[in-house]
């Protein structure tokens, strides 16, 4: 979580002037974070030529602004960077023309991979010149890009039916009756753009564990006008909670209510998003993170890769449907987010409470979770692991006002102290700024 050394979006400027004090852990694994994850599940992307063409998706495929925009303002820039030097031999080249026209074919991108090949082959001062800037962006862009070498884009669609299928006959009800750990998961969902049937997914995937399944508890927070999807929660879970909302979705509320309406006291919490599918041994590996006492919270990801829509299909079909342990990277293509401030926060029930949970003054769309990372790292001690984190896709909401600013431009990070109350059923807290003030 260490800040670049520039101001070119809200995000660069917030981490420069607030630097996260967490402190990263690298396993060595087959992980996104470390080398090994690209030899063995994508082998291409050791090679020049296919790192490129990677770069050519990210420079002209309209969903990476559309998943971040900040890491995109920063990242945008190097994408063309590492193009530049092939401007000349690539303007007009079919395959090129191809992949800018629709980024997301596979084939087309097999095709330019081979014709920058061919380039390189042909000049070894553009192969050197070219293996500098690809190494360079490689190592500034918060967005990267990742293709499994198995990846296929004609996945068949996981939708209502098809989860219905997968579903039936399996145990409803859950008995989690322990104290271990508390999985929080909010939920907001008023059209069925694809966030109901991902927290299906995810709550399988949560329901297929080797942790005990007495030893944990899972509770989800829908904020609605109604409960709108009460029906298709409740088997899979071991509370349903309903908060009355409308507007801008406040996540911040929805997790604090859920941390505190579930009954019980809980060693560890878990405050995952809707749209993460995991792995079998997700909820072992992570509550036992906190054998060690000095351990306070940590994010178990360093980067998180963003499915495309065939890839979630896959994704859920291989976790949920044929019961793999995980789904299996080799399939798999997305875009590869950085430093990931969200998505899942695991910390002690203590830590939560001592900084008042959620800024519950955060709505919309982005924030809150930097804001909460930022407070949890201040009081205690937080790391920062290299997990496989796969995010399934949906319909992406606004991100910004109709003005075009940030929805959460005017909340001051890091002043929530949740003195005034926090996770309140009758809704969220309204806090004055007191940063004025000093107060």
């Amino acid at each position: 979580m260490q800040p670049r050394k520039c101001d070119c979006s809200p995000m660069c400027s917030l981490r420069a002037a607030n630097p996260m004090r967490v402190r990263p852990v690298r396993t060595g694994g087959a992980t996104f974070a470390s080398q090994s994850a690209y030899l063995r599940f994508a082998p291409d992307h050791g090679d020049l030529a296919a790192r490129a063409a990677g770069y050519a998706v990210l420079a002209h495929d309209p969903a990476v602004p559309a998943v971040a925009a900040d890491y995109w303002m920063h990242s945008e820039r190097f994408y063309q960077a590492a193009l530049a030097p092939l401007k000349r031999d690539l303007d007009g080249d079919p395959a090129f023309e191809r992949l800018r026209a629709n980024p997301a074919d596979a084939t087309a991108e097999r095709l330019l991979a081979e014709r920058i090949g061919a380039l390189l082959e042909q000049d070894p001062a553009l192969a050197r010149t070219l293996c500098r800037v690809v190494d360079a962006a490689d190592d500034e862009v918060y967005i990267n890009y990742f293709r499994g070498v198995d990846y296929r884009p004609d996945a068949s669609p996981v939708g209502p039916e098809r989860l219905e299928r997968i579903t039936e006959g399996r145990r409803h009800g859950r008995t989690g009756t322990g104290r271990d750990v508390l999985v929080v998961i909010p939920l907001s969902d008023r059209d069925g753009a694809g966030r109901i049937r991902n927290l299906t997914a995810c709550l399988l995937a949560l329901n297929d564990q080797t942790f005990p399944a007495d030893r944990y508890c899972v509770t989800v927070v829908e904020f609605d006008d109604r409960p709108r999807w009460q029906s298709v929660i409740e088997p899979w879970v071991d509370r349903y909670l309903h908060l009355p909302g409308s507007g801008l979705f406040n996540k911040s509320w929805t997790l604090n209510a859920g941390v505190r309406a579930t009954p019980g006291e809980f060693r560890t919490l878990c405050l995952l998003d809707a749209d993460i599918i995991v792995d079998r041994e997700f909820i072992e590996r992570n509550h036992a993170r906190f054998a060690d006492p000095g351990h306070d919270a940590h994010l178990p990801h360093t980067e998180m890769l963003s499915l495309d829509a065939a890839s979630s299909d896959r994704a859920i079909e291989e976790r949920c449907g044929t019961g793999a342990p995980q789904a299996p990277l080799e399939g798999m293509r997305g875009l590869l987010l950085r430093d990931v401030p969200g998505a899942c926060l695991w910390t002690r029930p203590e830590l939560f409470h001592r900084v008042g949970g959620f800024d519950e003054r955060y709505r919309g769309w982005g924030g809150e979770d930097e804001d909460m990372l930022y407070r949890v790292a201040a009081a205690g001690a937080v790391t920062q692991f290299d997990d496989v984190f796969l995010h399934l896709a949906h319909r992406r909401p606004p991100m910004r006002t109709a003005e075009g600013k940030p929805f959460n431009a005017h909340v001051p990070l890091g002043t929530w102290t949740g003195r005034d109350g926090y996770g309140d059923l009758a809704g969220p807290v309204a806090v004055e700024d007191r940063t004025a003030t000093g107060a």
